[in-house]
């Protein structure tokens, strides 16, 4: 009967409603609260319907019961990751994803592509929160008026429960103006800063490294660049080491060689004249 139940919620997914999905998969693991794959189904609806906390929760228990060495928690772990990032815990985020892309390497998983660019996001989050730390530091004033946004937000967001809570709204509505609020704070912060790099000659200035350097096993810049017979470029003495071991394209996961490999002098080009212009990259 729970398995029904799943199979209920999956229909459900699939046709969007994901309250309704959640309800079922709810009810299956109240039947048979030891099946992982309940929680794991259930972490998804919960991203969709951005109950961060809940797929958090879930995901950490299709974990636990999986075990954290079995290819099939692999999922898990990218849901898990997702719910950390929207959570604001970006560390958090990058250690769960990178051990599970170092994970599903090995095991050559169809998640690790998903895993890459979650491991990327995070880490660009962790950069991010390095950044607007030293930006404040740099200018007291930027970060006053930053200080100013971020507690009218916290005001507004706070306002938004209480309507929640009253049933004054639904989860939808509250969902949708939760985001637009945080998309206009963002956008408010960001108008800031560019106000505050032309008033200082560029002096104050948030610094960003550009995805198309950063190699998709290290997430590190490159500096040998290599593209593989699918398109994608990696860091030569990464992709060779990954070669040697899986014998696998790490995105596609046909079978290729070093042979195969072939040098991207262009955009070693670029990665080479970014960090001559910015040597903070390279420990970012």
């Amino acid at each position: 009967m729970s398995f029904e139940l799943k199979e209920k919620g999956n229909q459900l997914f699939k046709e969007g409603d994901f309250a309704g999905a959640e309800d079922m998969f709810s009810q299956a693991i109240q039947r048979n609260p030891k099946e992982p794959s309940f929680f794991t189904n259930r972490a998804v609806s919960r991203l969709k319907l951005e109950k961060w906390a809940g797929a958090e929760h879930d995901a950490r228990t299709a974990i636990q019961l999986y075990g954290p060495k079995n290819p099939a928690s692999l999922k898990s772990a990218f849901y898990l990751a997702q719910a950390l990032l929207e959570l604001q815990r970006p560390q958090e985020a990058y250690d769960v994803a990178i051990d599970a892309y170092r994970a599903s390497l090995a095991a050559k998983s169809p998640q690790t592509e998903n895993l890459s660019r979650i491991v990327l996001r995070a880490k660009q989050q962790i950069w991010a929160a390095k950044e607007t730390a030293r930006l404040r530091e740099m200018n007291d004033t930027l970060a006053s008026v930053e200080q100013l946004i971020e507690a009218e937000l916290n005001k507004e967001l706070g306002e938004l429960q209480a309507k929640l809570e009253r049933g004054e709204i639904g989860e939808i509505g509250f969902n949708e103006d939760q985001k637009a609020l945080k998309e206009e704070a963002n956008k408010k912060i960001q108008n800031v800063r560019e106000a505050f790099r032309i008033a200082t000659n560029g002096e104050v200035q948030e610094r960003v490294v550009p995805d198309y350097l950063i190699d998709g096993i290290s997430f590190e810049v490159m500096h040998d660049p290599v593209i593989t017979p699918s398109g994608h470029s990696f860091d030569r003495v990464n992709i060779v080491r990954h070669i040697e071991r899986a014998g696998v394209d790490p995105i596609t996961r046909v079978p290729m060689t070093v042979d195969d490999l072939r040098p991207n002098y262009a955009l070693k080009e670029a990665c080479e004249d970014f960090l001559n212009k910015n040597g903070w990259a390279v420990d970012w």
